[in-house]
């Protein structure tokens, strides 16, 4: 009797509409063969699946991966890095700033980057301003580089089309 029941429970469900459920091992994860997946490396990638990995149908918008959870398969600068590259492609957009009052930051699985697949030249524009962070990280200085880095980042979310 109680697998019959939870047969129905199931059913009615379905036939709701209840919230979509994604399939493992990842044959939900939208965006992979395009323009903004290939300019992803493997890092972000890696993010990328760390999410969809814990995406359970309900919570698309309220996802969370922090540095504590990955800091036994990558460093914190390869980790941000990949997180931005997913925020500037259009596959994550942040939800929460974390840090503050020790929060997490929150983020969402965003179909942004379909508009960036059909605009390569937005595409290639994060690009540039993804490769010019990397390249300010590596130079000397404190309150000037973080600002410039800071103001580069709003760039590209104001690119992404958020």
């Amino acid at each position: 009797m109680g697998l019959e029941k939870n047969h129905q429970r199931q059913t009615k469900l379905r036939r709701k509409g209840s919230a979509y459920r994604p399939k493992s091992p990842f044959s939900s994860v939208e965006g992979i063969g395009t323009a903004p997946f290939e300019k992803l490396d493997r890092g972000a990638v890696w993010v990328l699946m760390r999410f969809y990995a814990k995406f359970n149908g309900y919570n698309r918008y309220d996802l969370s991966l922090t540095y504590k959870e990955v800091k036994h398969e990558m460093s914190s600068k390869i980790f941000t890095r990949s997180i931005w590259q997913c925020i500037g492609f259009g596959f994550l957009e942040v939800r929460r700033w974390g840090r503050l009052e020790r929060n997490c930051s929150l983020y969402g699985l965003s179909n942004r980057w379909r508009k960036l697949r059909e605009e390569p030249e937005k595409l290639e524009r994060i690009e540039a301003l993804l490769k010019e962070i990397e390249h300010l990280k590596k130079k000397r200085g404190s309150l000037e580089k973080r600002k410039k880095i800071s103001k580069l980042r709003h760039k590209i979310l104001e690119q992404g089309g958020r």
